[in-house]
């Protein structure tokens, strides 16, 4: 039988607190596991919990930094709090969760030569390409702009570091009656209320999505521009901020929502990516990056895109899907990226201000603004604006997108790039707003072993004035293996090509519909055979849908082939960490000589939706010590004579603890490897209380056998 949990231990020797975890800093990362000033962000299920919460905690000595009451958010950021309250207890009931600094950092792909121009005169910028305007083409968004749909009365807002609105592709100006007609900063630094771009980042996205001058033209270029600033000059926000500038845009009447922030976790029920899930339930088209890290392998997509119905969104470069994107799905196996856009050889506007603009990077932030500008002309072709306020059924123009993009090859090979890098494929804006066929559920997800789904239902429309004959088949992509050949590895987690392929049953191959008139077929996998299934392969492909009227959709499949042993990817000991013994390459305190923290890592290569880090006697007693250890003296307490009383222990899943360090249990954990650090202790493990004198592990404990969920 598999055990729910499995645990390792952590090193760490306390008296107060003795000696640190780790012999090298942590590593700077998208996400690096900060805390934007030592806060929180608590979500409650209404907001008279709010009120009560806020009033609780500033008669505690809190500090209240926020309140939010949106019908997609009620909850609030908390600053400082006073030493040895409860935060826990104080908001019983509700998710706390850290306001984790994010800070933008683009990952720069090797050969692609950074692109910059300092004068306003020339306010483009791309490689010499043969054509300047092939983005434009192989989306097929010049064909949108010829019969006249450039995003005429749709709303596009743009979540990111702000835009230069005086700018001349993008208006010259801010307020009612401009291209940038709404907006907000809800960073750190700049004037209030004024989105005005003081890096760089946010101005590009914006004149991907609707910029328009003499000599450039972008995806809508008569959309509605809404700028809303979330990152200092510096590329520095928090998830606090993010959600802010998410939450006012949803509130302003935004159609479409484009963001090329957040942090890489792959987690569906990640704080942020439950909320866009939210909005994009609401009737909003939510657009997001899938992120730039394909070396760190599957598993790896950026929230909020790993949000549910949010659009999630991989790079293409001219001919093939590029080597900048990285790999879905999520944890709970949605099909993670939806679709892709080009994201390299582009133009883009950049500020007027040199002396701000930032370094810019090609990849998955160009093209999910593509992708919004896109959603745009399609909803404005599809939509109703008769009554001067346009209308639009969101879920449908996600779908059309998605299945009316074109799966692509991988560079240099014949096979088609996995689902899990590309999803839908290349995006084609014409197709997605004439197609006649209509497809439900857009994507089929097969789950993992423990959880096969045994057929899938797929729905198909005929919204023709005419009768179709369809012919169905399946493509198949190329399998992955997840994990290296040793799992040892100190991340074992990668992306590994092969041949084999899933055996894929449609019940119809072949059907006739009149106008308005609808089929559902079932689909069936089988996994493929003779896989080493402790590597974890993911297998993925596509339902094509092929019409007697020119039809062409592509519906995108995958499943995970999860073995029973994922205990081996859970390591013992960190490489690097402190272990019982004389201390080696690890820097080790005399006993008896303090530290306000320890540092604690832990080396998480699969992720877990908890994660609990317990603290652990090595030695107990059956009487209660003092306050002090008895035996002391100037060189420090004698450890080997102090015990902890068997009256204060708790066990949980056969670990033996006197409580959890501050922070624990932790839900939703990314993979991680040692060089992040998770966790920092002071000794403590409740509001006041610290750990008797003695010597200590810290031991985690992580749920493993439904990591991947139903």
């Amino acid at each position: 039988m598999v055990r729910p949990w499995i645990s390792a231990l952590v090193w760490l020797a306390a008296s107060g607190v003795s000696s640190t975890l780790g012999a090298k800093s942590p590593i700077s990362t998208e996400n690096d596991g900060k805390t934007a000033t030592g806060s929180f962000i608590i979500e409650c299920t209404n907001s008279n919990d709010v009120e009560k919460l806020a009033n609780d905690i500033k008669e505690a000595g809190g500090e209240v930094l926020k309140k939010f009451n949106s019908r997609f958010f009620y909850g609030l950021s908390v600053g400082s709090i006073r030493s040895g309250v409860d935060i826990k207890a104080l908001a019983e009931g509700c998710h706390i969760e850290p306001n984790a600094e994010i800070k933008l950092e683009l990952e720069r792909d090797a050969g692609e030569q950074l692109q910059r121009n300092g004068s306003n005169s020339e306010p483009l910028q791309s490689r010499d390409t043969e054509n300047y305007n092939w983005h434009l083409e192989v989306t097929q968004i010049d064909k949108m702009h010829k019969e006249g749909f450039t995003g005429t009365g749709i709303k596009v807002a743009i979540v990111d570091t702000g835009v230069d609105y005086t700018h001349e592709a993008l208006g010259g100006c801010f307020g009612p009656g401009c291209r940038v007609a709404f907006g907000h900063n809800f960073a750190d630094d700049g004037k209030k209320g004024d989105p005005m771009d003081c890096h760089g980042h946010g101005t590009f996205l914006a004149g991907l999505v609707g910029g328009k001058s003499l000599n450039y033209t972008g995806a809508a270029p008569s959309a509605t521009l809404m700028a809303y600033r979330v990152y200092d000059c510096n590329g520095t926000g928090s998830v606090g901020s993010i959600m802010e500038g998410w939450l006012k845009a949803a509130e302003e009447g935004a159609h479409i929502i484009v963001s090329a922030v957040g942090h890489e976790t792959s987690w569906s029920q990640d704080l942020l990516a439950r909320t866009v899930a939210r909005i994009a339930a609401s009737g909003v088209v939510c657009v997001s990056p899938v992120g730039n890290s394909p070396r760190k392998g599957p598993f790896y997509a950026v929230n909020p895109s790993t949000g549910r119905g949010v659009i999630s969104v991989s790079a293409f470069d001219p001919k093939f899907v590029g080597g900048l994107s990285s790999y879905g799905p999520t944890w709970d196996l949605d099909i993670k990226p939806s679709l892709g856009a080009p994201g390299v050889e582009v133009p883009y506007t950049i500020m007027r201000d040199e002396s701000c603009q930032n370094a810019r990077e090609p990849g998955t932030s160009l093209a999910a603004p593509i992708v919004a500008g896109v959603a745009a002309i399609v909803a404005q072709s599809l939509g109703d604006g008769s009554n001067g306020t346009w209308t639009f059924n969101s879920t449908e123009v996600r779908g059309r997108l998605m299945s009316t993009a074109k799966p692509k090859h991988t560079f240099g090979r014949t096979r088609f790039t996995s689902v899990i890098q590309q999803g839908g494929g290349l995006i084609n804006a014409w197709d997605a707003a004439h197609t006649t066929t209509i497809v439900d559920p857009p994507s089929l997800a097969f789950n993992d072993t423990d959880h096969r789904v045994a057929s899938i239902s797929l729905r198909i429309t005929n919204k023709a004035k005419s009768e179709v004959t369809y012919q169905l088949s399946s493509q198949h992509a190329t399998t992955l293996y997840t994990a290296e050949l040793r799992p040892s590895e100190p991340d074992p987690i990668r992306a590994k090509a092969i041949t084999d392929k899933a055996d894929i049953k449609i019940s119809k191959d072949s059907f006739v519909l009149g106008p308005g008139a609808s089929e559902t077929i079932e689909v069936t996998a089988t996994d493929p055979s003779d896989l080493d299934l402790e590597r974890l392969p993911i297998w993925s492909g596509w339902v094509i849908v092929s019409g007697t009227d020119g039809t062409s959709l592509s519906i995108p499949y995958l499943a995970f082939i999860l073995a029973a042993r994922t205990d081996a990817f859970v390591f013992n000991d960190p490489q690097n960490g402190q272990k019982p013994g004389p201390s080696n390459s690890v820097e080790r305190k005399d006993a008896g000589e303090s530290l306000a923290k320890a540092s604690v890592a832990v080396h998480v290569p699969l992720a877990s939706p908890r994660l609990r880090l317990d603290i652990v006697p090595l030695t107990l007693c059956s009487s209660s010590p003092g306050s002090k250890p008895q035996n002391t003296s100037q060189a420090g307490p004698d450890l080997s004579q102090a015990c902890v009383p068997n009256e204060i222990i708790t066990e949980f899943a056969g670990t033996k603890s006197i409580g959890q360090l501050p922070g624990s249990p932790f839900f939703f954990v990314a993979r991680r490897d040692e060089s992040e650090n998770i966790a920092h202790w002071d000794g403590s493990f409740a509001p006041g209380q610290y750990a008797p004198p003695g010597r200590l592990t810290n031991e985690f404990s992580i749920a493993y056998k439904h990591n991947i969920k139903p």
